[in-house]
């Protein structure tokens, strides 16, 4: 027998074998009905030519020769009994596996010729085929992170759901549980104009609601590795770089849902044509340009915590509706604004979050800035809010006919880069685009969107009803979110956050000279 054998040489009948072989990677077990006791150190390894095998080492035997090991050190290993590798979920495709005892040997060596395979990346176009590979095999994938949800905390547990997307512009829906999260959070919180890029080592397959993949970091054996100093992070970044991917901006909390509705096509997109014409139940997407704000006052108002209603300040700060007592300030955003795209023209009803979003701002910090009264529309909103290109989610049922215009009431707005980007490479073939070739606005059957705004002025009263109607069903956000107190606001913190927010849309469909003119033709 030689004196150093490969992996793919040893098999059960003798417990005289011996390797040379690097740690990739090295995990605790506990003990078997015991999770808050030690049971083992489980230690996956490959040899010189990248074979790997799954080795373990019971308590006794760690205390012995396993205190000192560390991973991605070179180590002869003698003296050992081969298995079969019968593991649920398995680290290397090995048939059979290595378990020490208390005659087995560990010795630390260097050789600065010996190979580091310490990934082994699984194809992401492998993960979305038609035939997925064995489930039972824990594999590893390396990303940029394009988008991230907030955390989950459920009794027990914790989770992250993210999305991450390879040199080939290929996508994996991802989640991580526990600690690993702690892993990743900060530098995804704290990095803003560069890529987080990610190795999430020895993961899960999961299948979930029957069409998706997901790598599911459900056990202790994953590792996350995030924007690291080497040679694998380096050469992604050269491929991203290659490629020319564009903006690192990454997508958080809302806009990942709206990426992930996207993603997996459960969006439904209609023109302002046809939300006229079909008053279908249900939400929808419409890609438009903001022209005009109609709302002459009041764009923001004091919000009952409870139910987010409008309060009349008397003696007391009582809700009138559900009676709820008010002890601080809280103030929410409403706005009407006109929209176009080339099949026509409508009003949208916006209420506190969706107007938060694009203004940038709160609106007790807009309060703050401009108080009560005002004569006309302040500047930091018509800056942040007109000729804005944006996806608006309204709602069918909403739709109120205004003397032959359509008002719609707005759940959720979307204007982010990566979702702009989703949005045109999936759904331009059934989508009109906002603009014709002349970049003009183009007449509808019966009305210009000229007409539609002039007939929509001077509507007040309709306006009131139709707005007090959808308050009263539409505004049901939880209102701790927006719960904000006056004294919160900071001077100059307000106009910086929406000059930002105005700067990270996409370029609006309309220019604000075009806008003017569109304007001047009404007059």
């Amino acid at each position: 027998m030689a004196l150093f054998s490969l992996l793919s040489e040893i098999h059960p009948g003798s417990t005289t074998w011996g390797v040379r072989a690097r740690v990739i990677r090295m995990y605790k077990q506990p003990a078997f009905m015991r999770p808050d006791e030690f049971g083992s150190l489980e230690l996956i390894i490959h040899d010189e030519v990248g074979d790997r095998i799954h080795v373990s080492m019971k308590k006794p035997v760690y205390e012995k020769i396993g205190k000192n090991m560390v991973e991605g050190s070179l180590y002869i290993i003698r003296n050992f009994l081969v298995v079969d590798n019968r593991m649920t979920f398995k680290t290397t495709n090995h048939t059979h596996k290595i378990n020490l005892y208390r005659l087995s040997v560990i010795t630390e060596f260097e050789d600065a010729n010996f190979p580091s395979f310490m990934y082994n990346f699984t194809d992401f176009g492998q993960l979305a085929a038609p035939i997925q590979p064995d489930d039972s095999l824990l594999i590893d994938v390396i990303g940029r992170v394009i988008s991230y949800q907030k955390p989950f905390e459920g009794l027990t547990t914790k989770r992250m759901d993210f999305r991450i997307q390879d040199t080939e512009n290929m996508q994996l829906s991802c989640n991580l549980w526990a600690e690993y999260i702690d892993d990743l959070l900060p530098t995804l919180e704290n990095t803003k104009d560069k890529p987080v890029i990610v190795i999430i080592q020895f993961a899960r397959i999961h299948q979930f609601r029957n069409e998706d993949g997901q790598i599911a970091n459900t056990y202790h054996v994953t590792k996350v590795i995030v924007n690291a100093e080497n040679d694998v992070f380096m050469d992604f970044m050269n491929k991203l770089a290659a490629n020319d991917s564009g903006d690192y901006k990454l997508l958080t909390n809302a806009n990942y849902e709206i990426y992930e509705e996207f993603a997996n096509g459960k969006a439904k997109f209609r023109t302002i044509d046809y939300m006229n014409e079909h008053q279908d139940d249900g939400y929808y997407w419409i890609d438009a340009t903001i022209v005009d704000i109609q709302t002459t006052k009041d764009c923001w108002y004091q919000a009952c915590k409870k139910c987010a209603k409008k309060m009349v300040e008397e003696d007391s700060l009582i809700c009138e509706s559900c009676g709820t007592e008010n002890t601080n300030q809280i103030f929410r955003y409403k706005l009407d604004v006109m929209v176009v795209d080339k099949t026509g023209s409508a009003m949208l009803l916006m209420w506190n979050k969706a107007c938060a979003s694009l203004i940038g701002i709160t609106a007790a910090e807009m309060k703050a800035l401009h108080g009560d009264c005002f004569d006309s529309i302040p500047k930091v909103i018509e800056d942040a809010v007109l000729d804005k290109r944006v996806l608006f989610e309204v709602r069918g049922s909403s739709f109120k006919n205004v003397k032959g215009s359509a008002y719609l009431t707005v759940s959720r707005v979307a204007y982010d880069d990566e979702i702009m980007a989703l949005y045109s490479k999936i759904y331009t073939g059934t989508q009109q685009s906002t603009t014709d070739d002349q970049d003009t606005l183009t007449e509808i059957s019966n009305n210009t969107p000229i007409e539609n705004k002039k007939l929509a002025k001077g509507k007040e009263k309709c306006i009131s009803e139709v707005e007090q109607e959808a308050e009263s069903v539409d505004d049901t956000e939880n209102s701790d979110d927006d719960a904000q107190s006056l004294g919160d606001a900071k001077d100059e913190l307000p106009e910086k956050r929406a000059n930002e927010s105005s700067k990270t849309s996409s370029d609006a469909v309309y220019t604000s000279k075009k806008r003017l003119k569109f304007v001047k033709k009404e007059k």
